[in-house]
């Protein structure tokens, strides 16, 4: 029974994943920046905690674009119309991503450079 409602969350997750990509030009650009993080971070043969760092940093952009999603698409069912305070709420949720993107390269930045 355990085993079953694993395989059954972890298949949520997928289906989360799968809608994320398909939906969300934004989280297509950031998983392609993040591999591509990762085969410099290959190529360059950086140390495991460097690269474990590296990594950790794109799986919080990852995380924070698939919370803006979440939080965007409740805003649309709470209010269809697009009122003020729901296109002030989708800005702010946006500048929390692009602050996260942007601590994010900082870290690319300060390692690589």
């Amino acid at each position: 029974m355990i085993e079953t409602n694993f395989i059954s969350k972890f298949k949520y997750a997928i289906k989360g994943l799968v809608y994320l990509w398909r939906r969300e030009k934004s989280f297509r650009w950031q998983v392609v920046a993040a591999a591509l993080v990762q085969v410099v971070a290959l190529g360059l043969r950086l140390e495991a905690t460097i690269w474990a760092l590296l990594t950790l940093t794109s799986a919080i952009v990852l995380c924070a674009e698939a919370f803006n999603t979440v939080l965007e698409r409740l805003l649309d069912i709470v209010e269809p119309r697009l009122s003020t305070q729901v296109s002030l709420l989708k800005d702010l949720l946006a500048a929390a991503v692009l602050i996260v993107v942007l601590a994010a390269l900082a870290v690319v930045l300060i390692i690589l450079i």
